[in-house]
């Protein structure tokens, strides 16, 4: 009996550890220090823990690559040219929404709906800003985006797991040996 729950639990685990890699939706957040409405964007996010569910990623306007991409998804988003230049915008999937009050009121209900993130034609020289908005007076601290894989580092979870598993199963396999 021992031997066929030992033998379930190296079935099922697998699929768990695997499960754990689901790749965060992700969103790109173009903002400028001095812009009181980014900083209630970013408020927001840090309030609800969007930057912890989400892989959203941080871009200084005042950047000229960051403004060059954003421009670039003005024009092709058909967003009006006579609006066009402010901040802040949110962009994923073929989402696009400028101004902290279609941010905030229609983020998560937007992204959810959407099954891919990937936003078309992606700049390759864009700067990513993984801390906080800074403020004139002080910068204020906010969770990096991203998970491990997304910032280059190889997460060992399931490389633990498949282990603890493997040693758990011979363990059990060596104590009810005959």
């Amino acid at each position: 009996m021992k031997l066929k729950i030992a033998a379930l639990a190296t079935l099922l685990v697998p699929f768990l550890v695997f499960a754990q890699d689901i790749p965060k939706k992700s969103a790109y957040f173009f903002y400028l220090d001095a812009c009181p409405h980014c900083h209630n964007v970013n408020d927001y996010f840090n309030a609800n823990g969007l930057y912890d569910k989400y892989d959203i990623k941080k871009l200084d306007a005042s950047v000229p690559a960051n403004g060059r991409f954003l421009m670039q998804l003005y024009e092709t988003s058909g967003y009006p040219k006579e609006q066009q230049g402010g901040v802040p915008v949110m962009a994923f999937g073929d989402k696009f929404f400028a101004g902290d009050k279609p941010i905030i009121d229609n983020f998560v209900t937007e992204i959810e709906a959407v099954g891919s993130t990937e936003v078309a034609n992606v700049s390759t020289d864009i700067v990513v800003h993984e801390g906080a908005i800074a403020e004139a007076s002080q910068a204020v601290p906010a969770p990096q985006s991203g998970n491990a894989a997304s910032q280059g580092k190889k997460s060992f979870f399931p490389i633990a797991i498949g282990a603890l598993v493997v040693i758990t199963a011979g363990a059990l396999i060596f104590v009810n040996r005959k």
